[in-house]
This record gives C-alpha cells, sequence and structure tokens, in this order.
C-alpha cells in the first residue's frame, strides 16, 4: 500500500484526477454505445442490448489507458480537456435528430456544469494558434458547410422531394433568366409573370453568371450554400475589429458554421433571404471601420434582396444615431430605406400581386397593414408581446439565442437592443408560422444582427468569461445541428433506397418536350424546369383538356397517384408509365387532334394495364 501512494504520489494521480478520468471514459464509452446500437436511447429495449459486464471492462481499460497515457500529467489541463471532449461527444450522440427542445435545453445546461469545471482555474490545454492557422480554420469551416447543406440540398433536389413551392419557382426563373434576362415564372400563380411581381429581389442577377456556366437548378443549392458560407469572412473581420483572442474567433466561426438557425433554413430550397446573413455582416463591418463605401455598397445590396429587406437598415440607422454620435450617414440611410420600402410596397401593391402584409393580420381586423403594426406598438405594447411569447415562438427562441449564450439579450449599452428590432418584428410578431421556424429563410437577416451582438457584448466581457462562454457556445452550436438538422443525413440512406425510382423518373419523364405545355406533379415539376408553359399538378387543378399538352403524374404517393385514373378515363393517351414512380399522358384534344381507332385501342390497352398494375401493388 505505501508502494502504492508513493507511486499516485510521484505520478501526481489525486482521487479527482481518477474521478475525472472515470467520467470522461463513462461519457466516451457510453456515446460510442449509443451510436452502435439497434435500439434508441429512448426505448426500454436499449437497455438489453448493452452487456454491462462488458461496458464495465471498457470502462476501466479506458481509465488504466488514460492514467498511462498522462502519467507525466502535473496539472488538471490534460484531464479536463479529455472530459470537455467526451460531454460533447456523449451530448452530440444523445441529441442527435432527437428535435426536442426541452432535451436539447436540459442537455446544454448539463454541459454547462461540465465546461464551467473544465474551464475553472488552469482551464483545458489551449495551444497557441497564429493568424494563418485562424484563416485556414475559417476556411475549411466555411468548405464544410458549403458541401454539408450544398450536397444535401442538391441531392434532395435529385430524388424528387424539392417541391414546386419554392424550388420549382426558381429553377424555371433562372432557366428564363438565361435565355430572356427576364424571371418569368408560369407555376409561381399558374399564369405567366415575373417573379418580380410577387418580391423584387434583384439580387438573383447576381447568381445568373455563375447559371451561364452550369445551366442546371443544382447551381442554385450550390450558390446558396456559397453565400452562407462566406458570411465567415466578414465575421472574421468583426472579431478582428472589436479584439476577440484567437481562439474566441475560432469558436464563432465554430457556432457560425453550425448554427441550426443557418443550415436548417437552406433544406425548404433557395431563397433570396440567404444574401442577408453576409451582407448584412458587411454592412456592420463598413459601419465599425467608417467606411463610407462599404456602407453605401452594402445597403444598395440589401435593397435588391427583397422589398421588405430595408427594414432591417431602418433599425441600423436608428442604432447608428446613438453608436457613432453623427446625423448625417444614419439620417441618409434612414430616408433611403424608407423611401425604397414605401416605393417597393406600392409597386408590389398596384403593378404586382401585393406585399404580403397579411401574415400580420394578427395586428388588425381587415388584413394587416404597415399602420396597423405601428399603431398597435405605439398604443398596446401589452398586445405586441402577447403575440411575441407564446409558446411556439419560445421553444423557437430558445433555438436561436442558446448557441448564442444569450448574449444578444445582455447588451451594454441600452441602444444596442435597438438591433433586437427585426428579431421581434420579422420572427416573433408575425402569426405566420414559417416565420419563426429554424425549418425557413426568415432567420437569414436576423441571425447577422444577433451575432454582431454577440461579438459586441462578448468583447465586454473578462478574459476568461470570454473562454468559457464562446466554447460552451460553439459546442451547443454542434449540439443544435445535430439536433434539428443532423436529421437531413437521412437523405442519404433515403436516396440508396430510392435511388431505381428516381431513375425510372427519370427516364419517364423524358418524353416530355421542351416546348410542349405542362402540368406536372409538384416533386416532378422542379425537373421540367425547362419548359415555358409550366404548372402545379394537384387535386383543384380544373379541366385541363384545353389547358395543356402533356399531364406528368406522381405515382410514388397515394395523393397524386389517385389522379392517374381520372385523367386515363378522361381521354388523356399514356405515353410513359412506370409502376410507384411516374406517369405522363398525352391530351390529345389540346390541339383538337383526334387519335386513329388503333391508337385509342394501344392507349387503353396500356392504360388498363398501368391501373391493374397500381391496383395489385
Amino acid at each position: 500500500m505505501e508502494r502504492l501512494q508513493n507511486w499516485m504520489k510521484k505520478a501526481a494521480l489525486t482521487p479527482q484526477k481518477l474521478l475525472v478520468r472515470f467520467l470522461s471514459v463513462f461519457l466516451a464509452v457510453n456515446a460510442v454505445s449509443l451510436w452502435g446500437a439497434d435500439a434508441s436511447y429512448t426505448e426500454t429495449a436499449y437497455i438489453n442490448t448493452v452487456q454491462l459486464p462488458l461496458l464495465l471492462a471498457v470502462e476501466i481499460a479506458g481509465v488504466l489507458f488514460l492514467t498511462a497515457a498522462l502519467l507525466s500529467a502535473k496539472t488538471m489541463k490534460p484531464d479536463k480537456t479529455i472530459l470537455f471532449g467526451a460531454a460533447v461527444l456523449f451530448f452530440c450522440s444523445i441529441l442527435y435528430r432527437a428535435e426536442d427542445i426541452w432535451l436539447y435545453t436540459i442537455s446544454c445546461g448539463v454541459f454547462a456544469v461540465i465546461a464551467l469545471y473544465c474551464f475553472y482555474g488552469d482551464g483545458p490545454l489551449r495551444p497557441k494558434i497564429n493568424r494563418p492557422f485562424l484563416i485556414g480554420a475559417y476556411t475549411a469551416l466555411a468548405v464544410v458547410f458549403t458541401v454539408f447543406v450544398g450536397g444535401l440540398t442538391a441531392l434532395r433536389y435529385k430524388m424528387y422531394i424539392a417541391p414546386n413551392f419554392d424550388f420549382g419557382i426558381f429553377a424555371q426563373m433562372f432557366d428564363n433568366m438565361k435565355e430572356t434576362g427576364i424571371p418569368y415564372t408560369t407555376c409561381e400563380r399558374d399564369t405567366l409573370l415575373s417573379h418580380f411581381n410577387v418580391h423584387l429581389s434583384f439580387i438573383y442577377y447576381l447568381i445568373l453568371p455563375f447559371y451561364y456556366l452550369f445551366d442546371t437548378p443544382y447551381t442554385l443549392n450550390i450558390a446558396q450554400a456559397v453565400i452562407l458560407a462566406s458570411g465567415v469572412i466578414p465575421l472574421y473581420l468583426l472579431c478582428r475589429h472589436h479584439k476577440l483572442s484567437d481562439w474566441v474567433t475560432l469558436a464563432l466561426g465554430v457556432v457560425y458554421v453550425f448554427y441550426p438557425a443557418l443550415s436548417a433554413g437552406c433544406f425548404y430550397d433557395i431563397h433570396e433571404n440567404c444574401f442577408l446573413t453576409p451582407l448584412l455582416l458587411w454592412l456592420m463591418v463598413s459601419i465599425d471601420r467608417d467606411s463610407t463605401v462599404g456602407l453605401i455598397l452594402s445597403a444598395g445590396l440589401i435593397c435588391t434582396v427583397k422589398e421588405d429587406a430595408p427594414i432591417y437598415l431602418m433599425f441600423i440607422a436608428l442604432w447608428m444615431f446613438f453608436e457613432k454620435k453623427k446625423f448625417l450617414k444614419p439620417a441618409l440611410l434612414l430616408v433611403f430605406s424608407v423611401v425604397y420600402f414605401l416605393v417597393a410596397v406600392w409597386y408590389l401593391d398596384s403593378h404586382g400581386d401585393g406585399a404580403m402584409l397579411y401574415r400580420y393580420a394578427n395586428f388588425s381586423e381587415e388584413g394587416g397593414s404597415i399602420m396597423d403594426i405601428v399603431r398597435a406598438c405605439v398604443t398596446n405594447p401589452g398586445y405586441v408581446f402577447s403575440q411575441c411569447l407564446d409558446a411556439e415562438k419560445l421553444e423557437y427562441a430558445l433555438k436561436i439565442l442558446l448557441p448564442l449564450g444569450f448574449l444578444p439579450l445582455f447588451c451594454g449599452r441600452a441602444h444596442h437592443y435597438i438591433l433586437l428590432g427585426p428579431f421581434m418584428l420579422i420572427n416573433l410578431m408575425s402569426y405566420y408560422p414559417y416565420q419563426h421556424s429554424l425549418d425557413f429563410q426568415y432567420n437569414f437577416g436576423t441571425a447577422a444582427l444577433l451575432f454582431y451582438l454577440t461579438i459586441v457584448n462578448l468583447s465586454r466581457l473578462r478574459v476568461d468569461k470570454k473562454r468559457i462562454l464562446a466554447a460552451w457556445c460553439a459546442a451547443v452550436a454542434v449540439f443544435g445541428a445535430f439536433s434539428f438538422v443532423g436529421g437531413r443525413m437521412g437523405y442519404i440512406g433515403y436516396y440508396q433506397a430510392t435511388k431505381e425510382t428516381c431513375a425510372q423518373i427519370d427516364e419517364v419523364i423524358e418524353v416530355v418536350p421542351e416546348d410542349a405545355s405542362v402540368y406536372a406533379s409538384t416533386f416532378i415539376l422542379p425537373h421540367l424546369y425547362q419548359n415555358d408553359v409550366l404548372y402545379q399538378l394537384n387535386a383543384s387543378s380544373p379541366d385541363l383538356s384545353g389547358r395543356t399538352e402533356y399531364v406528368v403524374i406522381d405515382l410514388r404517393f397515394d395523393e397524386s397517384a389517385a389522379l392517374y385514373p381520372t385523367y386515363a378515363s378522361a381521354g388523356f393517351r399514356t405515353v410513359a408509365y412506370e409502376e410507384g414512380a411516374a406517369a405522363v399522358l398525352y391530351c390529345p384534344f389540346y390541339t383538337g387532334e383526334d387519335t386513329s381507332a388503333a391508337e385509342k385501342a394501344d392507349s387503353a390497352e396500356l392504360q388498363t394495364q398501368s391501373m391493374q398494375a397500381g391496383a395489385v401493388s
């Protein structure tokens, strides 16, 4: 016993080290066990799959291995580093594809206790990193984001699960922009019109040169990922300007790339809002550096994103009055943004499809208007807060703010709270459910301002608090990505299972001429983007006898497959059919054409065989 005590003393082996090493191994082993199990850990059946003696043996062996490996360690730094990593691995394992906000919140709270311990005192190992390494790390993070988001959203299109609303619209729009320079669509409002009659999104022309080079819808998937990933550049510059250390800057880069509100919002396919994140961050860089050229360029581009984008500029202009204590630039920015917004709304109301103010109908009994929102904010702020704080929006706010450590809410100067205005107005005040959902594009603009507030508020803290908060935020962002975005990895398995069916659909729709008018099921429509006259087919579609040449029906789903016998029995001629995949029917009545008796007999026989095959399946 005395020899053992002497050896432990010589090796600086303390009960604290043994406990930390056991906890590290316990978390790591259980994390690996979770990944390898057939049953979910939320099921009691999982417990029976774990062999307790083997688990204990592995944990004991792990502790012994760590003890031997860290024999010369005189401090707790290596042990704390390993514990932090093991805890991250464990919580990633239990949160993967969970999509449970309360499990996520509680896990982040428990992890905070572990993180506090790991950073207490000397903290974990922190090797010195230089500027080239940091730039390389940011580049690698941007590449990871682009490959993950761009690759999986492209796969989403390839396996026919990207719908007409909204990917089909943009696929057809860009093909028309390439040919005519004008964003014409037919599938957006069931008539030929410019997309600019719905949204004033001139920013799309920045993608057009790349679409000329690679004229495929996949370009749009990749472009969105690249645009959002480019936000790491102004993020890095903001961190440098506010004198954050290299390690804290690296941690915020991790937060940005894994921030679930950015990645999850891409999986409803491309939207112009993706430009808002990098452009708003560039605008804040220009303001911090007092760059007039950067301010003008950024503000101008932001307005071209969408008709409501000037709202961000209005709040930023108000903030600038207090931040810069100057009048001219903020006043010009405010006037410019207000005038642009009012003109854009007037144009859409007068010449377009109308500004979508119905999304704020909860502020008026008459459908919603700008003045209704302003009047409610001035005369009834209690009602405004009640619209922002229901259970659904509270869960949304947790998903948005937890990865940022709630730092945007703890402003050192009162005027910084002005930058929270867009978060309230755009995401929380509206009754429109998609505006307070991770899975849609309405997070991109507010995310930029929340990141800016995070950087500013983090820069005010003591060095030790900066380190722990930044590390915790980085881990929590990863947890959020695993929980709320990780499920998209299932696309890979889904594609492997449906690859043959997708190939069959590819083959079936090849018979549709590019110059034909087409009604197509929502998931097939984006693949017919080169057809100039293209409409979405659904159960409420009108009599198509005189409206279209071809009907393309998705046979994978009961709702759309049920339309096949309807059109087949109405005289539409089946020209291609693959059971469980797709069918293409031709309308002989479209041009007044009449078919011969032999053709009618052949078509009837094919349709009968097709319907019988469907009935058997």
